[in-house]
């Protein structure tokens, strides 16, 4: 679905005839979390990931609550268990190193550097985006 836009929910919505989402994994903040948070079942998860449009949005206590709904902050996850961090580092290392774990990366010749740039804005890249000399 395109996020941006404006009946982006409805049309997922429409798409799950009627049924809602088990977890939400929001990136995005902002209006678009809220929008998604709207697709969350009774007892579902709602983890955000990151705000890209630098824009909070985070659940009510009470509305959690009343539908048997969880939400966390990843993020917060490590900062809270910092003594966490090193199973975590060393199972995605491990992950990486038999193939499991594959990062996603887009690469564009320097000579195209206001492209790739065009492209990141656009939000046509998944991963991260290497500009090669």
């Amino acid at each position: 679905m395109d996020y941006d836009l404006p009946s982006w929910d409805e049309e997922v919505a429409g798409h799950l005839g009627g049924r809602k989402v088990t977890a939400v994994l929001d990136g995005v903040g902002g209006d678009k979390a809220r929008a998604a948070f709207g697709l969350l079942a009774d007892g579902g998860r709602f983890l955000t990931i990151g705000s890209a449009s630098q824009q909070d949005f985070w659940p009510d206590d009470d509305t959690l609550a009343a539908r048997g709904q969880t939400a966390t902050k990843a993020l917060l996850l490590l900062l809270e268990h910092p003594e966490t961090r090193p199973a975590y580092e060393a199972k995605a290392l491990a992950a990486a190193a038999d193939g499991t774990l594959v990062p996603a990366v887009q690469t564009f010749p320097l000579e195209q550097a206001a492209e790739a740039h065009a492209a990141m804005e656009s939000r046509r890249t998944t991963g991260k985006v290497v500009l090669v000399p």
